[in-house]
Formats: structure tokens, C-alpha cells, sequence
């Protein structure tokens, strides 16, 4: 199934997840273990396979815990495979379709339902050269001894589709939830991209000078200025 080309149904179920954000075309390993969600998973597996991921608001109050408010964009994700354990439990491989914006949640039981709509990337001509400049410090940090690995390169560098590439990149590397739920919410890829390339710059700066504080490799050894 080509996930550039599928529809989003305006209602769909949802798993709200605490300290968890989804991207489009990144896979999600999932345990469904609550009885809502696997009443939840018998259904998508009978219709469209199509369920979100929300994240959970973490600053609330005590009061409203128990709501489990979500953030305002989610992502509409396609179950690509589903298995049953002998305990009950099920594994689910949910790749990302779209980002959503939440209008409502018309059902909370069984399970909770959002009505969406789909939100589109918008694409501007300098996404070439931002992608190339996050290539740039996409090495650099490799070097610097960071998070990226060669395997990541292998896998980032043949996507052909600039928002592909971004989002996946920001999905891989991104570790904070709150910066991640920010770029998924972020609509224009420019700011999206240029959001990601400075969160690498600064990675990159501090790996710079803590490695010429111990006397590891620095910028200047790299070629990189």
C-alpha cells in the first residue's frame, strides 16, 4: 500500500500515548495490552486498519489526569503488521500516514474516537538546500562521535521526498517529546527543516566542545568550520 496515496477518514480511533509522537511514513513498534485498545484493534483489523497517535498532555493538574488531554496534532497511522500473543497481548507495526488536527472527540467509550483533518505539508523551493545543509550536519555529527550511525545514513540518504526525509530525520533523532510533538505540529517544511537543522548545529557545537575539552576530534580536524 502506498501510504502517499491513501485516504484519511474524517473519524478515526485513537491510542493516546504519554511521552510518545509518531511521524508520517516513520513505523512504531506497539504492545496493545488494555482491553479498550485491543476491542480497539479488532475493529481496525476488520475495516480500514487506520488508527491514530496522540500524545498525552503532560502538564495538567491532578484533577484532569484522568482525561487524558490530548495535543491538537496527531498522526494517522496504517497497521502494516499485527500479531497475537499467547497472552492476549498483541504486537502492532503502525506506520504513519498524515498528520491530523483533532476538531473533536464525539466517543471516549469503548475507546476513544477523534473526528480530523489531514494536514498538509507546505513545500517551498529552498527545501534542496536546507535538506543538503542537514546532510552537512548530519556527518558532522557522525564524526563528532554523536547519535548518527551509518546505518541512518544508508536508510535516510536514498528517500527521494524532501518531507520524507526531514520528518524521518526528526523522528530518528529527536529525543525530546515536547520538541518533537513542536515539529510535527510545525505545517511549513522550511521552518519544520530549519527547526531540525538547529537542534543539530547546537547538538553539534556542544559535541564540538566537549571533545576539545578532552582532547577527542574536533571540527578543525574534520574539515568541517
Amino acid at each position: 500500500m502506498d501510504t502517499n496515496h491513501f485516504d484519511i477518514p474524517n473519524r478515526m480511533p485513537a491510542m493516546t500515548l504519554r511521552g510518545v509522537v509518531l511521524f508520517p511514513k516513520a513505523m512504531m513498534p506497539l504492545r496493545i495490552f488494555e482491553e479498550r485498545y485491543k476491542a480497539m484493534l479488532l475493529d481496525r483489523l476488520n475495516e480500514d486498519r487506520i488508527f491514530a497517535i496522540v500524545g498525552e498532555r503532560e502538564n495538567v493538574s491532578k484533577e484532569e489526569e484522568h482525561l487524558e488531554l490530548p495535543f491538537g496534532v496527531a498522526t494517522a497511522g496504517l497497521i502494516r503488521v499485527s500479531k497475537e500473543n499467547p497472552d492476549g497481548t498483541s504486537f502492532v507495526l503502525l506506520q504513519g500516514l498524515s498528520r491530523v488536527r483533532i476538531i473533536s472527540i464525539p466517543q471516549e467509550i469503548p475507546y476513544r474516537i477523534l473526528e480530523v483533518e489531514p494536514i498538509e505539508t507546505i513545500v517551498e523551493e529552498n527545501s534542496v538546500e536546507l535538506r543538503n545543509q542537514i546532510i552537512i550536519q548530519l556527518e558532522r555529527n557522525q564524526k563528532l562521535g554523536g547519535e548518527v550511525t551509518q546505518e541512518m545514513f544508508d536508510f535516510l540518504n536514498p528517500l527521494e521526498d524532501d518531507v520524507a526525509f526531514i520528518d524521518l530525520a526528526a523522528y530518528t533523532l529527536c529525543k525530546h517529546v515536547l520538541r518533537k510533538q513542536a515539529l510535527l505540529e510545525v505545517q511549513n517544511l522550511t521552518k519544520r527543516a530549519n527547526m531540525l537543522l538547529n537542534d543539530l548545529t547546537r547538538e553539534n557545537d556542544r559535541l564540538d566542545l566537549i571533545n576539545k575539552a578532552l582532547g577527542g576530534k574536533q571540527d578543525d580536524e574534520l574539515g568541517f568550520n
